[in-house]
């Protein structure tokens, strides 16, 4: 059986979610919250027309992203907790199931292969570097990609659409990454600040709602729960107790603001837990290692491996003799063809970061090259298709 029939079969048997612009996605929410803003140069999806339906036009509208809430983590609230009661559906988030592709579709209202954007890694294949993408850094040396001649917009190929919407448009982030590269250009030169903590920013959307002159769009990006997630798993009572709070603060926010905004939830991906036995980590002098221009990009849990002319079929053989129980490699055109990563072709920046092969694996995984950085001792991963990691919450109020 080839691996494009594996994953194929994977999908079939529920083992994965098969991404699909039929079903409601990550990019409807996106053009919905954007159009109903304002903004009217938009492409259209299936599942646009009714999540505008039910958002409906309002004169504030606030949407909460937080990073790494999936739906299972929301079913595992209390039922009589405040994000349970207010669910309006489940959405498909884009792949690679990850913050980096997601948040550049928020931004662009598109799919990953049309913004090019994979994960948190990418090759830039004409510069012959490999970049941490959303720190605008040289993954190894951590040398801002300015200094090297990099600019935003050839890391970031499509602009945002954010300074298109007409209602007046504040991004909340935390104080640490509000001014960086990402962020302005996520933001489309719209005002952006920094807030300390979950509380104050909760603050600062009551304020704004409460002194508002003309219709406005807020969206909060909140990531702790994500990170928590990274250290301890997704079912670490650790994540169920901040779950926990975050509920909690989210409550006591509706009430203060009263019914005066109407507030969406969702996030970019969910998570699922990687086990020892399928954390792999090659020595730089590894024979696979040998085959490749740079470290794998894209996610540790869905490695984009960039292979040198002339060694695919080598690479293949090796890697397959060695992890093909754990992980399928689909070539960019295959990915293509199962559409992975949006309905239409693959845009040329994105086809060329996909390298030569994506791992694809039923269960998560974890697969780098030495030296590595934190992300591989992660316990919670997103990136791949498992429904824990694809499945993400539309909670409305």
């Amino acid at each position: 059986m080839s691996d494009l029939e594996r994953v194929n079969e994977w999908f079939d048997s529920g083992v994965l979610v098969r991404p699909s612009a039929q079903m409601t996605n990550f990019v409807d929410l996106t053009r919905a919250l954007v159009r109903l803003a304002g903004a009217t140069d938009v492409p259209t999806g299936p599942g646009e027309a009714d999540l505008v339906d039910k958002i409906g036009p309002v004169d504030h509208l606030i949407f909460l992203l937080i990073d790494g809430l999936g739906a299972e983590l929301v079913r595992m609230l209390p039922e009589d907790s405040f994000m349970p009661q207010h669910i309006a559906g489940e959405l498909q988030s884009v792949f690679l199931s990850t913050t980096a592709c997601a948040l550049t579709t928020l931004a662009t209202a598109d799919w990953p292969a049309v913004h090019g954007v994979p994960g948190w890694w990418t090759y830039i294949d004409n510069r012959n570097i490999s970049v941490t993408t959303l720190p605008f850094e040289e993954r190894t040396t951590r040398q801002p990609l300015s200094e090297l001649g990099v600019s935003p917009d050839e890391l970031f190929p499509v602009p945002s659409v954010w300074s298109q919407m007409t209602h007046e448009v504040l991004t909340l982030l935390p104080a640490h990454i509000s001014n960086s590269v990402y962020s302005g250009y996520t933001s489309g030169g719209t005002l952006r600040t920094g807030y300390r903590d979950f509380r104050q920013a909760l603050t600062l959307v009551c304020k704004r709602v409460e002194t508002a002159r003309a219709p406005t769009f807020t969206y909060l990006y909140l990531p702790e729960l994500d990170e928590l997630t990274h250290r301890r798993g997704a079912r670490s009572p650790d994540v169920g107790q901040l779950l926990l709070q975050i509920d909690w603060q989210i409550s006591s926010f509706v009430r203060v603001i009263a019914g005066r905004a109407r507030i969406v939830i969702s996030s970019d991906h969910g998570a699922a837990d990687v086990t020892d036995e399928r954390r792999f980590i090659l020595d730089e002098d590894d024979p696979l290692a040998q085959h490749l221009l740079c470290q794998p990009t894209a996610e540790a849990s869905v490695p984009v491996f960039h292979v040198k002319d002339g060694r695919e079929e080598a690479f293949r053989a090796g890697f397959t003799e060695r992890f093909g129980q754990h992980c399928a490699l689909l070539t960019p055109d295959e990915a293509q063809a199962l559409k992975l990563l949006g309905p239409g072709p693959l845009g040329d920046v994105m086809r060329s970061r996909l390298g030569t092969f994506i791992g694809i694996a039923p269960q998560p995984i974890i697969f780098a090259v030495q030296p590595v950085s934190g992300s591989a001792k992660h316990i919670g991963v997103h990136g791949g298709l498992t429904p824990q990691q694809m499945n993400v919450p539309l909670i409305l109020m």
